[in-house]
């Protein structure tokens, strides 16, 4: 049977889409990302009504024109949702209501005419302000009524335009309005007026949807388009697979990190997988339509390829020594290689980053292969993270902003056994592009230790075979 999952927050309550729909998954407002962590599959249908704003990164229109793609139905009304089915009608997402057809017709084009002030999820997401549609589609109402002139109409939206949306409630908006020559009596007049539930458009039209959703589409959705997968979108994906543990979302991009970090032989695993899309690269970019599969090469035949690729693609010297600002990039000892292997270091060490997510998911494929690793690295994140909020909640502030990276960078340094000055070439062996990102990703693991005083595992060979025979008998 096909999952009809409904993203929903202050617009319309959880209940009363549970009531009219009991087959539905309801969900919290949708953000960047939450679409590509859940297993949809063709047939299945994505109403979204209400979605995050302003301080978390919205649903990107990429996430949806994915799941298009692939003949999920994606529907939207009244919020978030009648905003992107504008954007998105014309590659087959589905809106409903007025709010989305004035956002079609182009009668209202602002993020801030949906978006509204919110408590947490565990205040059910109760309504702190006022959005500006609701406030037009009243007031409007009101002129229509009689209870006030077109011009007062007129006052109060130019006044509920001026406000920011997280300050646009109505007591607000009458304190404002008043300020400006708005009778006292006009404003006592639509005070009880406005707040009439047949005049919450917003809602109105979440329920238009939630009532059409009583006969869903039987058949898959036909895509009318072909999506083209950007290495945006592939990166996207790889940072949202996973799966939860308990009340805790783990994705894969988390446990790759922590081996990253851990891992005594990462750098060898990392060395190899680069290697093998550099030559994939160099096979693709370069004329070697003779070069014979990655399978059937020695590694310094891949050695050689990759050394070529770059002196015919970047003007390294194929012969003699290379320049300063590569060779930077080698430790002393490396410098006496061979050219073609110290071009191929200098490829792993520095080419990941226009690799996009290509040997992320080859590492993260690495990962699920290895029966005793995963598990470890799933109980080493869960542990790490619980940790650290329960931290967090103790302190009262982010620890991580304040942590010193110096202290970091030392802790790696001790654990990798690699001297301060090859600390740099030692993270790009790990597959990180820099200092930063390495001190953002191990922030919470150096915590877990200073604070716990447990060492963590280095997750070696032997290592990984005693804690593996100990987790089998253990749970998270």
């Amino acid at each position: 049977m096909s999952r009809l999952l409904i993203f929903t927050g202050p617009t319309l309550e959880a209940e009363t889409i549970q009531s009219l729909l009991p087959q539905a998954e309801i969900y919290p407002p949708v953000a960047a990302g939450d679409l590509l962590r859940l297993p949809l599959a063709a047939g299945d249908l994505v109403a979204i009504i209400d979605g995050f704003y302003f301080q978390t990164a919205s649903v990107r229109h990429k996430e949806l024109l994915f799941l298009l793609s692939r003949g999920v139905h994606v529907w939207g009304a009244a919020s978030m949702g009648a905003m992107r089915a504008a954007e998105l009608a014309p590659f087959g997402m589905r809106g409903f209501g007025t709010i989305f057809q004035a956002y079609q017709r182009g009668e209202i084009d602002g993020d801030d005419e949906v978006a509204v002030l919110h408590a947490p999820r565990e205040m059910d997401y109760m309504k702190l302000t006022e959005a500006l549609v609701n406030i037009r589609y009243a007031c409007q109402a009101a002129v229509d009524a009689g209870l006030i002139s077109q011009a007062a109409y007129e006052l109060i939206l130019t006044v509920a335009c001026e406000l920011p949306f997280f300050e646009r409630s109505y007591a607000r908006l009458w304190q404002e309005a008043a300020s400006r020559g708005l009778p006292a009596h006009s404003i006592e007049l639509l005070r009880p007026f406005v707040l009439q539930e047949h005049l919450n458009l917003k809602r109105k039209d979440a329920l238009q949807m939630v009532q059409a959703l009583q006969m869903p589409p039987r058949e898959p959705l036909r895509p009318c388009f072909v999506l083209h997968e950007t290495s945006l979108l592939r990166s996207w994906r790889t940072e949202e697979e996973g799966f939860f543990v308990k009340d805790t979302w783990i994705a894969y991009r988390d446990l790759l990190t922590a081996y990253q970090l851990l891992g005594t032989q990462y750098p060898q695993i990392h060395e190899r997988l680069l290697m093998e899309r550099l030559y994939e690269i160099a096979h693709q970019f370069t004329d070697l339509s003779d070069a014979p599969g990655t399978a059937s090469l020695t590694r310094q035949q891949r050695v050689e390829l990759i050394a070529h690729f770059f002196v015919t693609r970047y003007n390294f010297p194929a012969h003699g020594p290379l320049p300063e600002n590569a060779r930077r990039w080698l430790r002393p000892a490396e410098q006496a290689l061979p050219p073609a292997e110290q071009l191929a270091l200098i490829g792993i060490r520095l080419w990941q980053p226009a690799c996009g997510a290509d040997w992320q998911e080859h590492a993260i494929r690495h990962i699920k292969t290895e029966e005793r690793l995963l598990p470890l690295l799933v109980r080493l994140v869960y542990r790490t993270r619980r940790f650290c909020q329960t931290l967090e909640q103790q302190e009262g502030e982010m620890l991580l902003a304040r942590l010193l990276p110096e202290k970091v960078y030392a802790w790696l340094c001790a654990r990798w056994q690699v001297p301060e000055a090859e600390f740099d070439l030692a993270i790009r062996e790990r597959g990180f592009r820099s200092r930063t990102a390495c001190w953002l990703a191990a922030g919470p693991f150096y915590l877990f230790e200073k604070y716990t005083g447990v060492p963590l595992l280095s997750l070696d060979d032997r290592e990984l075979e005693a804690a593996g025979s100990a987790h089998r008998a253990s749970s998270l």
